[in-house]
């Protein structure tokens, strides 16, 4: 790797992994292979345990977009997995651009803190993934009435909302467990050029390919924001990434809907805020006690877990690597996390955060 890139990566601060790699069941590898243009990310091995959070970590990074172009998602990937400081994500997308030839200069002037793109219509698009990354101040109708008038579509404004939503739920869940590096990082450009690019021209054309066609059944946490997105393929993957992270039994039902209240309302999103409360009820929580953990973090009708993991819920809407790392070990720790559970907290939050950071396309757009 180049000297001055590789300084550039290695010195954002990052932990060291909390998950071991593991294996990954045969049909869980062909379905990656076939969502992921026949490569499978190192990265599967370790999350391999909770399949629904490798399928959507697969999901959202594989371009589920009609509208949105390639160059444009991968500027937003960087902007945003540079703003929420994920070195994984961050060192892996700078790479892959790299590799294949275009937008040095991007990546240059990002790292010097200027304007990414020199065209100003380009820059405003980036500008709103960033807003998007930050969650608040929330990105408002201005914002996007702005981008509209650039000639964007209505469509296209709602997948690069998406693009940096889905690059979030990435940089959490690869900065909550510190990923290490993957092998793309640890080789000069001119080698992995030569041997890597035909791979990765593939398998940007692949993300062109048809993408299954939107939910015909949405109800329940997410609804409004997935029928926001109308056909675009990004809504069949939030849909489907809701309904498996909820109907897992790794975390109880009740315990994930109170992590999600606590984001939302750190986001400033009332609409998955009372999605989570409509759920809660139905679960039996009274409304009063889950009032009281929204406000305040914690209610006596919380159990051990929740009373910890609430709290930590709401640390991951904007964190620092290197801390929120040590705080889930240290709360792994005292709570006797299976590796299962540890990574449904992780998938869970950065779900949580996705969704409550995507629904501006309903409230705003």
């Amino acid at each position: 790797m180049e000297p001055r890139a590789q300084d550039a990566v290695a010195a954002m601060p990052w932990g060291d992994c909390l998950v071991p790699p593991g294996t990954a069941a045969p049909d869980l590898v062909a379905e990656i292979r076939r969502t992921h243009g026949g490569l499978v990310p190192g990265w599967a091995a370790r999350f391999a345990p909770v399949p629904w959070l490798v399928r959507t970590m697969c999901e959202m990074t594989s371009f589920p977009f009609a509208h949105l172009s390639v160059r444009d998602n991968s500027l937003v990937a960087l902007v945003v997995s540079r703003d929420n400081s994920c070195r994984f994500c961050y060192g892996t997308q700078r790479a892959l651009m790299r590799i294949l030839g275009y937008e040095l200069d991007a990546i240059e002037r990002l790292e010097r803190g200027e304007l990414v793109d020199p065209d100003p219509s380009g820059q405003l698009g980036l500008d709103f993934a960033r807003k998007i990354s930050r969650g608040t101040p929330r990105p408002g109708a201005a914002e996007c009435a702005a981008l509209e008038r650039t000639g964007r579509s209505r469509e296209l404004v709602a997948e690069l909302a998406l693009s940096a939503a889905f690059t979030v739920f990435a940089n959490r869940a690869s900065t909550l467990v510190a990923l290490p590096a993957g092998p793309i990082e640890r080789t000069t450009y001119q080698v992995a050029g030569r041997l890597l690019r035909p791979f990765l021209l593939r398998r940007a054309r692949f993300g062109r390919r048809a993408h299954p066609p939107a939910p015909t059944r949405n109800d329940g946490v997410g609804a409004d924001v997935v029928a926001a997105l109308g056909a675009s393929p990004a809504a069949g993957v939030l849909r489907r990434a809701i309904d498996a992270a909820f109907a897992s039994p790794v975390l109880p039902r009740r315990t994930k809907l109170l992590m999600l209240a606590v984001i939302a309302r750190s986001l400033a999103c009332p609409r998955s805020e009372l999605d989570a409360r409509t759920a809660l009820a139905a679960e039996g929580m009274a409304a009063d006690d889950v009032a009281q953990t929204v406000d305040h973090l914690g209610s006596p009708a919380l159990d051990a877990r929740e009373a910890l993991l609430v709290p930590f819920a709401r640390e991951t809407v904007r964190c620092q690597p290197v801390e929120i790392q040590e705080r889930l070990r240290a709360l792994s720790s005292e709570l006797g996390l299976s590796r299962e559970e540890l990574l449904e907290v992780v998938g869970i939050t950065a779900l949580a955060n996705t969704l409550c950071r995507a629904s501006v396309v309903v409230e705003q757009c």
